[in-house]
């Protein structure tokens, strides 16, 4: 990876960067500085939403984060989560890759196949976050062995055409600046569209586990809090859940 290069291109001031590491987000949530990015080629500890474990070997795929600071805390904090989620699927566009997408609220897809997650936590309410995103650029078959859910990598899913990392994490990190700057100036109507263009789950039938309870019905999109909203199939009741609360298994595309 070339270090330099990345400085060059990006508006990012400081780089870390290791051969291994227990987590890139606990690193900087103790040591980070704003704009920091931290990369390692390896986790020995990665960590995903909801405590679940990231497996991450050194494969050549992706782990990063980013430290970033807000003045202020955004009134459309709660949309920053799924806002990277946009960041992502718009740069595996511009690479060049078709038929991807975020499974709300933190997964990217393609074809019914997850290909990243995204982890962010914030510092002590304060305005300052980690962003950390692990991408599955390739993946051996005893890598995806140690994994417990159909997963895909992006060498898999560009089905021949070349890509170079580097690129990669340089159009990722200008993207994800790009919207985090314009971030609070958000307006809720124009996001809820561009999250629509790539949502995996919209009208799809999905069984939903929430709080100890199923639930049957379709997903109707998001709400302007970024709440997940679905439509109970016995009731024909919408309800709205937050990403702390609910786990979704479709039965159909997921």
């Amino acid at each position: 990876m070339n270090i330099d290069r990345i400085k060059q291109e990006t508006t990012t001031k400081k780089i870390s960067y290791f051969q291994s590491i227990d987590s890139t987000n606990s690193y900087l949530l103790k040591h980070g500085e704003c704009g920091e990015i931290c990369i390692s080629e390896s986790q020995s500890a990665g960590r995903g939403s909801r405590g679940n474990t990231w497996v991450s070997p050194e494969s050549g795929s992706l782990y990063f984060s980013l430290y970033w600071c807000f003045d202020k805390i955004p009134e459309t904090w709660s949309l920053l989560g799924l806002l990277v989620g946009i960041a992502i699927a718009e740069t595996l566009e511009d690479i060049g890759l078709k038929g991807h997408g975020i499974k709300w609220p933190n997964d990217i897809f393609w074809r019914q196949q997850k290909m990243g997650g995204i982890l962010v936590e914030t510092v002590n309410q304060t305005g300052k976050l980690v962003i950390g995103i692990g991408l599955n650029l390739k993946l051996s078959k005893q890598d995806q062995a140690q994994i417990d859910q159909d997963v895909v990598s992006l060498e898999t899913a560009m089905q021949g055409q070349p890509f170079f990392r580097d690129d990669l994490l340089i159009v990722l990190i200008n993207k994800l600046s790009y919207h985090l700057d314009s971030f609070k100036n958000l307006n809720k109507d124009h996001f809820i569209n561009l999250w629509n263009r790539w949502d995996i789950l919209y009208g799809e039938i999905v069984t939903v586990l929430h709080q100890g309870h199923k639930l049957t019905g379709q997903i109707s999109g998001i709400d302007s809090q970024g709440r997940l909203g679905f439509i109970d199939t016995k009731t024909n009741e919408e309800l709205f859940f937050s990403s702390a609360d609910i786990r979704l298994k479709a039965l159909n595309k997921i």
